[in-house]
């Protein structure tokens, strides 16, 4: 993702020359668009990759920056102490530019130092200002580089510098690859890449894809979601271990599969349908004979391994079709195309049908390209070999199409109905026929027989739905609903079963109880009076709450109102009911003083 961005950096700051700046500071302003999570990445990775040019760098976060004192110490005591075997062992509070002034005499090496602000809309401008003036007071004896974040536009930066303070600056812009791409490098290389044979399908690939773009646009989170579908694909389930990367590996995994994992793989859905469809006497040998399944399953396995292969590779055929459609109805992104195939029959649907009427409006020129687009597919796909029939008949149709002229060609319309006789419905249907005929061209002959070519014989036969296949469900995970807990917290939910049963979060023995509407007088304070508030009704007295409270964890005094409570209980039921407040439960009443409401009425 940083690699261009990463060497162009540095080539930039590498051929500074300070000489001809007269007192400017030369600055890099990084456009690297609203990919909060990265940042934290490039930013480190900037700092590690400019260690070739200068050891002295400071990353300037936003928590350091609240006033102009704060930023200038921070600043200095980053550049001057650049490791743990420095000489120097300055407070932070003695850092000021001068005593950086007097440092970078005394240095030999007279390195630039490298000053990142990785959230400059973040950053006061105020404070902004005054530290970049007070940076070019300095800049005609220290050599600065400074490096601005920025995750908006251009017009940020000159919307916060007035003129007299970005004259003092060099500014060369950079700008970042966008999310959008970099989740397609990702998914080209990763999700769809031919030497992965786990795949993401349906609900799971549309949640990690639907969280990256609705929620943060992060490569990271999307690939930390990514990993998480796999361990939930993975572990606990020894039969999955059939799913690798190499089609060699498979009759070795097989061999070592036991009697107890043969079980569990006839149970798969696709695997139990399959064998149902047999007939009776395999049916019967399949289940007494392990060495006959294994064979069977040997054989579903290289057929998922070879669809998988040459699906990945139509798929991008079929992108490379229809993505500049008209309004794109299979999408513009390869991936949407993906969704849409890995989760169902996609030449079925009703976009795929949508895709094919709008091929037969386009251009002779157009289709030719398109069609030469698929056949370096192939070839750059190292199948060329398994798929010389399917390259040689695109062939054929590409000369066809080229060789074809323009000139329309008139069809008869005559009825020549001979010595036959026709009865009114025939002699309709005739009729109806020879109506649909009309003036053709050569090329449209073509372009017909193309399209009529790649939906039958390619799209309908490489691109079934793959969930479909016999034991796709070693290959292909799709349930999205087991990993979006793990995703996407339910922090209300969690505070309920760690306040109703805190045995689920502590394991304690004290806090055990076989019935969850019974109240020990063991378990903590908050918990306790969590569990009594359930019991009210949208206005608790707190007195009332009071008196419940004691009697439970002064179970010795039950029955008995207590006017004169203990301070140390009273203090411990204070406590508990402004946690409660706290975690937003209940909320002061303004029409009773001695009251609160609940806010989680009819929630419980």
């Amino acid at each position: 993702m940083f690699t261009k961005l990463l060497v162009d950096l540095k080539l930039y700051a590498s051929t500074i020359n300070y000489d001809t700046l007269s007192g400017e500071i030369p600055t890099a302003i990084l456009l690297t668009g609203v990919n909060l999570p990265d940042h934290a990445t490039l930013f480190n990775l900037l700092a590690h990759e400019f260690k070739d040019i200068t050891q002295h760098v400071a990353i300037i976060q936003r928590r350091d920056s609240y006033n102009l004192k704060n930023m200038l110490e921070e600043t200095v005591y980053q550049l001057i102490n650049v490791s743990e075997n420095t000489s120097l062992n300055m407070k932070k509070y003695q850092c000021t530019p001068s005593v950086l002034n007097a440092w970078y005499e005394e240095c030999t090496s007279k390195q630039p130092l490298l000053i990142i602000i990785p959230e400059f809309e973040s950053s006061s401008a105020d404070i902004l200002q005054e530290f970049i003036l007070i940076l070019s007071v300095y800049s005609k004896q220290i050599k600065f580089i400074l490096i601005f974040g920025v995750a908006t536009a251009l017009h940020a930066v000159h919307r916060s510098l007035p003129h007299h303070v970005t004259s003092k600056l060099q500014v060369q812009v950079f700008q970042a690859q966008s999310q959008v791409k970099s989740l397609s490098s990702v998914f080209e290389g990763i999700v769809l890449s031919t030497e992965t044979s786990f795949k993401l399908t349906g609900r799971a690939f549309q949640l990690l894809t639907d969280i990256f773009l609705f929620y943060d646009f992060s490569v990271r989170g999307f690939l930390e979601g990514y990993k998480l579908c796999m361990m939930q694909h993975f572990y606990g389930n020894n039969i999955n271990a059939l799913c690798c990367n190499k089609k060699d590996e498979i009759k070795s995994k097989i061999s070592a599969l036991t009697s107890a994992d043969l079980k569990e793989i006839m149970k798969l859905d696709s695997i139990a349908k399959y064998i149902q469809e047999l007939p009776k006497e395999k049916r019967e040998s399949l289940r007494d004979d392990e060495f006959e399944f294994k064979e069977l399953l040997l054989t579903l396995m290289n057929q998922i391994f070879d669809f998988t292969w040459t699906f990945q590779i139509f798929l991008k055929c079929l992108h490379c079709v229809t993505s500049d459609l008209p309004n794109a109805p299979l999408g513009k992104q390869l991936r949407e195309t993906y969704a849409k195939a890995a989760s169902c029959s996609v030449t079925d649907s009703q976009e795929y049908k949508d895709c094919l009427q709008f091929l037969g409006f386009i251009s002779k020129e157009e289709l030719l390209q398109k069609l030469e687009s698929m056949v370096n597919i192939i070839e750059n796909s190292g199948a060329a070999d398994v798929l010389e029939d399917v390259k040689l008949s695109l062939s054929k149709h590409r000369d066809a199409i080229s060789d074809a002229n323009l000139e329309l060609v008139r069809e008869t319309t005559e009825l020549d109905i001979g010595n036959e006789k026709f009865n009114r419905f025939q002699l309709k249907e005739k009729l109806l026929e020879m109506s649909k005929k009309h003036s053709i061209s050569p090329y449209k002959r073509a372009q017909l027989d193309f399209i009529d070519y790649l939906d039958k014989k390619i799209f309908s036969v490489y691109l079934k739905n793959p969930i479909l296949l016999p034991a796709s469900e070693i290959f292909f995970f799709g349930d999205g609903n087991s990993v979006k807990h793990h995703i996407i917290g339910s922090p209300r939910a969690a505070i309920h079963t760690g306040l109703n049963d805190p045995q689920a979060y502590l394991d304690c023995s004290c806090c055990t109880s076989n019935n969850e509407q019974s109240i020990l007088a063991t378990l903590p304070d908050l918990s306790i009076i969590y569990k009594l508030h359930l019991e009210c009704g949208r206005l608790i007295n707190m007195y009332d709450w009071l008196q419940a409270f004691l009697t439970i964890v002064c179970p010795e005094i039950s029955g008995e109102e207590q006017r004169e409570v203990d301070p140390e209980l009273q203090a411990r039921f204070t406590r508990a009911v402004a946690e409660l407040q706290f975690l937003g439960f209940i909320k002061t009443s303004r029409k009773k003083t001695d009251h609160v409401m609940r806010l989680t009425w009819g929630c419980s």
